[in-house]
């Protein structure tokens, strides 16, 4: 709704009203407040975005409870990625109009955004804007954990734990692009089946999870391990890596974190990494940009598409961050202004 004219140091701008989720207090997801909040004026090299959808992440919710590394200031805005439309611009490079993708740390789940024209990505042909709101955060995980840690190689096997999640299906695509063998683990048939449909040679449950690998790889073992759950399976995944193999933490999805004796690491000669793509970044900025050039082409070749299971009502992020946290969604979850 348009309320008044203002004017400011750079242009004069109508002040209108948007809405959006916001934690007042670090706690149960049931506490967030859709909201509703005072255009600001656009500032040299930023552009206002009117969003078309916001993407999901686990750490999402890990950051609302107050339990992700990173603790904003309160009260703010969760969501780490979205697609949009600019729909004002102090850049001359972005006109109005320009469909792009945006990534921050926080601040995604709006109506609108300001956002800075440099931090702006190409939006991926052929996607629809629920797929490009879900494509930054997973497919640089799976960039960073198999090219930039990994060195993930043609012909060679990885396992990827909870491949059926976002950022398990984006490793899937990624390995399959490479020309890897991806083994699919996952809970129930059903996210098996989308497993295999997401390009995984095979797909598995997590009881079987060691005889099966043992049977596909005829004993071998995998190169890498992909895991972003933890919990009980990661000591069990532990059975069927090569040696000299790679073990990628990628995060505790499961909601527990695993401990582990290094002397596995020494009689298997294993590489244990962390990846943390976001940090990584942070530490070599430059090569974000050539990582996620790498990526846009990938996926407009359609070797990358993010699964979308559902779209919902930004106003229903409660139900959202519920389906979650239940570990309903296959794929991704978005949200819509």
């Amino acid at each position: 709704m348009i309320m008044q004219l203002e004017y400011t140091n750079y242009s004069f701008f109508i002040m209108s009203k948007y809405n959006a989720i916001l934690c007042n207090s670090f706690g149960p997801i049931e506490n967030l407040k859709y909201t509703s909040f005072n255009s600001l004026p656009i500032k040299k090299s930023e552009v206002r975005l009117d969003v078309k959808a916001c993407g999901i992440n686990f750490p999402d919710k890990l950051m609302i409870e107050g339990k992700y590394q990173l603790k904003p200031s309160l009260p703010f805005i969760p969501g780490m990625e979205l697609s949009g439309v600019i729909s004002e611009s102090n850049d001359n490079k972005y006109p109005i109009g320009k469909k792009v993708i945006y990534q921050m740390r926080y601040g995604a789940y709006s109506e609108e955004v300001i956002a800075n024209s440099n931090d702006l990505k190409e939006f991926p042909k052929n996607f629809s804007y629920e797929e490009a709101a879900s494509f930054s955060i997973a497919s640089q995980t799976a960039y960073v954990s198999l090219i930039e840690r990994a060195n993930i190689m043609k012909g060679q096997t990885i396992l990827i734990m909870g491949a059926a999640g976002g950022v398990g299906l984006a490793a899937v695509q990624l390995a399959k692009a490479i020309g890897a063998l991806p083994i699919a683990v996952c809970s129930t048939k059903k996210k098996q089946n989308e497993a295999i449909k997401a390009g995984a040679k095979f797909a598995i449950g997590y009881k079987d999870m060691v005889n099966k690998v043992k049977e596909i790889t005829q004993n071998e073992g995998v190169d890498i391990i992909y895991d972003p759950i933890g919990g009980e399976y990661f000591k069990k995944s532990l059975k069927v890596i090569k040696w000299g193999g790679k073990l990628l933490v990628i995060g505790f999805a499961s909601g527990s974190i695993p401990t582990l004796a290094v002397n596995i690491a020494l009689i298997k000669g294993i590489s244990i990494i962390g990846v943390r793509a976001g940090e990584y970044y942070r530490k070599f900025p430059t090569l974000k940009t050539n990582s996620m050039n790498k990526l846009l082409s990938i996926a407009n070749k359609g070797l990358i598409t993010p699964i979308i299971y559902d779209a919902l009502n930004l106003k229903d992020a409660v139900k959202a961050l519920k389906k979650i946290e239940n570990r309903e969604v296959i794929g991704r979850l978005v949200l819509k202004p």
